[in-house]
């Protein structure tokens, strides 16, 4: 869930008449170009003049000056771009509790600036999560393409981090990478931050969960790769439950078509790109993805070939339409068929495959399938991060597989 900063963005005091300049601050821009500060990508969709202030309030914001007054002519539609653009998808300026403006003419306008923690605090943790990204970074390295670097950011994000509402700094890079505790804005401007210093461009997406009836609101990004724009979910993807082998990519490198039924962009002054092509979600580019019910079974026995090779714990699909998910699930829903290829792939790989004991998950509004596969005299830690809501019955059914 997206935690609004303010409840309305700070209005002018008074009403004027204004025609906006067309001049641009290069010097402040070559300044972030020069320390390697990548700027948000609706910095280019703001007036000149707009961009000009945002860069010197960013820069101020960095230093926790609480007053500025600018050389610049902005009108209500700037000030809302300026201070939704720090506020709310910038990953640097967390810090700013609030903005607001005053003395406005023509020619200059000042700007009034509250901070969540004093200059040493937020020095202190901007080092913290500097370093932590820096240790990120060196997890990417010139051997991988984009595609994977993205992939392994998407990945160290949901491994480092635990979702969490009500955990201070949890919308913000800091809580999220130093801290451990996020929520999707926590996650999405970390993923776009470290993105960037890797050299990928991305942009924060704000929306609405399509799944919840109380309008709740929910940000994730858009990736740029191969001249195309996708969408990447990192909240969405990282697993609840108690199971150990539960990360999913239902929502990597997908597009916006894809997101329909579950996400609705509603980005405030700001316009995200569009996301057209599925060709690089994860499903399609490592060969998970079923056309038909025919190409569904081969992935299936194929995936569970490897699993039982590496023992691995899960396996997952995704289906090209309705028609072809509901046969995959009716598949799988019959008992005899999964626990046929499991004995098959029992005997052809010498494993310790537990042949009559499955389980399986469906996402309905992704059209995707996962089966969970176990291993005969195993620990059940394997299996589950904690014993919580495991049924007496299901202890039962584990320890004669001897999993305990």
């Amino acid at each position: 869930m997206l935690r609004k900063f303010l409840a309305v963005f700070i209005s002018f005091a008074a009403a004027f008449t204004v025609t906006l300049s067309a001049v641009s601050n290069n010097e402040a821009y070559n300044t972030y170009a020069e320390a390697k500060i990548e700027v948000p990508y609706y910095y280019y969709q703001m007036s000149n003049d707009a961009k000009s202030a945002y860069l010197e309030i960013r820069e101020a914001v960095l230093e926790c000056k609480k007053e500025l007054t600018l050389d610049v002519s902005i009108n209500q539609a700037d000030f809302d771009m300026i201070a939704e653009l720090l506020i709310l998808h910038d990953p640097v300026t967390f810090n700013v509790s609030d903005i607001g403006a005053h003395n406005i003419t023509k020619r200059s306008a000042t700007f009034d600036i509250s901070y969540t923690y004093d200059k040493a605090t937020f020095d202190k943790m901007s080092a913290a999560y500097e370093k932590r990204v820096d240790k990120v970074l060196a997890k990417l390295n010139d051997d991988m393409t984009t595609y994977e670097k993205i992939k392994k950011i998407h990945d160290l994000i949901i491994n480092n981090a635990e979702y969490s509402v009500d955990t201070p700094n949890s919308s913000n890079i800091y809580g999220t990478i130093v801290k451990k505790k996020g929520k999707c804005d926590g996650y999405s401007k970390t993923f776009s931050y470290i993105c960037s210093k890797a050299g990928i461009r991305t942009v924060t997406v704000i929306g609405k969960d399509m799944n919840s009836s109380d309008d709740v609101m929910h940000m994730w990004n858009k990736v740029y790769y191969k001249n195309k724009w996708y969408n990447v979910d990192v909240t969405w993807d990282d697993p609840v439950g108690n199971m150990t082998d539960n990360m999913t990519y239902n929502y990597f490198m997908v597009s916006d078509k894809s997101l329909k039924k579950t996400h609705s962009e509603d980005n405030g002054s700001f316009k995200a790109p569009e996301a057209a092509d599925d060709s690089k979600s994860y499903y399609v580019v490592y060969k998970k993805y079923a056309e038909d019910l025919d190409s569904a079974k081969s992935i299936i026995k194929s995936e569970l070939r490897t699993a039982a090779k590496k023992g691995k714990v899960t396996i997952s699909l995704k289906c090209s339409s309705a028609k072809v998910y509901n046969g995959v699930k009716a598949y799988v829903l019959n008992t005899k068929n999964v626990s046929s290829v499991l004995k098959d792939v029992k005997q052809s790989k010498n494993s310790s495959l537990a042949s009559d004991l499955y389980s399986y998950t469906f996402e309905d509004n992704q059209y995707i399938v996962k089966i969970i596969i176990f291993y005969n005299d195993t620990k059940i830690e394997k299996y589950f991060s904690t014993l919580d809501g495991i049924s007496d019955d299901m202890f039962d059914v584990l320890k004669k597989h001897g999993i305990e």
